[in-house]
């Protein structure tokens, strides 16, 4: 009888663990509207055994409205998509804007030495 009630007991254990994890994945978008430029960094995590989806995470700028929160975004709505393309987009021009703003520099104070010689 203690055996049973042993094999029971482990069962319900496990299926509440099996249930707190699938639940951490379910990501419901019910917070403000976000906009690309207020995410300061965006994570997309692979699906895993106990999510079917991945997961879409971004965590906001600290400004007035956000104060640097994170939210979970469901990666099937088309919000989501275009949040992300357009984040994508803008980071890439800025990482772009800022090389070319590293090499003027570097030209500068190449051309201030040459011309202090």
């Amino acid at each position: 009888m203690h055996r049973c009630t042993a094999v029971l007991l482990l069962l319900v254990v496990a299926l509440y663990v099996l249930s707190t994890e699938a639940y951490k994945c379910r990501c419901t978008r019910k917070g403000p509207k976000i906009r690309y430029k207020d995410v300061q960094k965006l994570e997309i995590k692979p699906k895993h055994p106990f999510c079917h989806e991945k997961m879409i995470f971004v965590t906001m700028e600290n400004v007035a409205r956000f104060k640097g929160q994170e939210y979970c975004l469901h990666p099937k709505l088309q919000s989501t998509k275009n949040l992300v393309k357009w984040f994508r987009i803008w980071k890439d021009k800025h990482r772009a804007q800022g090389l070319r703003c590293i090499v003027l520099k570097a030209k500068h104070t190449e051309n201030m030495h040459n011309f202090s010689s």
